[in-house]
C-alpha cells in the first residue's frame, strides 16, 4: 500500500471526511512529497547527509541537533523546535524511527486535534476541498509564501487526492482570480475581482 493510501485511511478512521482528508494530504505533499523521512532540501546539502543519513543519525544517536537545526522535517516538515522536540519525544516514547510513517501520522493527529482545534473541527466538516486545504495552508502550516495562487496549487494536490480516493465525489472545479473590466468615465479602467475559488457544479452553470 502506498503511502497517499495510507494516509487516506488513517485519517479516514480519524474522524475527517473527504474534502479534509483530501485537503491536508494535499498540503502534506507540498511539504514532503509524503514522504515521512523527508529533510528540507537546502538542509541536505548544508549537512551534507539525505533524508536516509539524517532519518538514521537521529535515531542512532550520532547526530543531536534534530530539535534545534531549524532542518523542516518528515510529512508536515516540522522545523521549529518545540515541535520537533515533541515529535522526537513521541517516537522514542513508542520505540520508533522518527521517520515512521505510521508514528507521525498519530502524532500529527494528536498535534491538529489538541493544539490547532479549530484547523481539526474543519477538515472534520469541510464543504470542499479548498476550504480544508486552507485551514491547513493558513492556519497550521503557514509557510511564507500564502499568496491565492499558492492556495490554489495546493488545493489542486488536495483535489486530485479527493478525486482518486473520495467515496461519494462531488464534481468541483477550483477558478483563480480574474480581471475584469469596468467602464469609469468614459474608460476603460482593469478591476481586480475575486470570483469564488470553488464552483460546486449543480444542475445550474458556474
Amino acid at each position: 500500500m502506498n503511502n497517499e493510501k495510507i494516509i487516506w485511511d488513517f485519517f479516514k478512521e480519524a474522524g475527517l471526511n473527504d474534502f479534509g482528508i483530501a485537503g491536508l494530504i494535499g498540503n502534506l505533499y507540498a511539504e514532503s512529497g509524503l514522504n515521512p523521512k523527508n529533510l528540507q532540501q537546502t538542509y541536505e546539502k548544508k549537512l551534507n547527509m539525505s533524508d536516509e543519513e539524517y532519518t538514521n543519525a537521529v535515531d542512532n544517536g550520532t547526530y543531536t541537533n534534530f530539535v534545534h537545526d531549524q532542518a523542516g522535517y518528515g510529512l508536515a516538515q516540522w522545523t521549529y523546535w518545540s515541535l520537533k522536540d515533541d515529535l522526537l519525544d513521541f517516537c522514542k516514547e513508542k520505540n520508533k524511527s522518527v521517520g515512521d510513517l505510521q508514528t507521525q501520522l498519530e502524532f500529527l493527529e494528536k498535534q491538529l486535534s489538541t493544539k490547532y482545534s479549530a484547523v481539526w473541527k474543519t477538515l472534520k466538516n469541510a464543504k470542499n476541498v479548498l476550504e480544508a486545504s486552507n485551514a491547513v495552508l493558513l492556519k497550521f502550516e503557514r509557510p511564507a509564501d500564502q499568496s491565492i495562487s499558492a492556495q490554489l496549487k495546493r488545493a489542486s494536490y488536495g483535489q486530485s487526492y479527493y478525486n482518486k480516493y473520495a467515496s461519494n465525489k462531488t464534481t468541483t472545479t477550483i477558478k483563480p482570480i480574474v480581471n475584469t473590466i469596468t467602464k469609469e468615465d468614459g474608460k476603460m479602467k482593469y478591476s481586480e475581482k475575486n470570483k469564488p475559488l470553488v464552483c460546486m457544479q449543480t444542475q445550474n452553470p458556474c
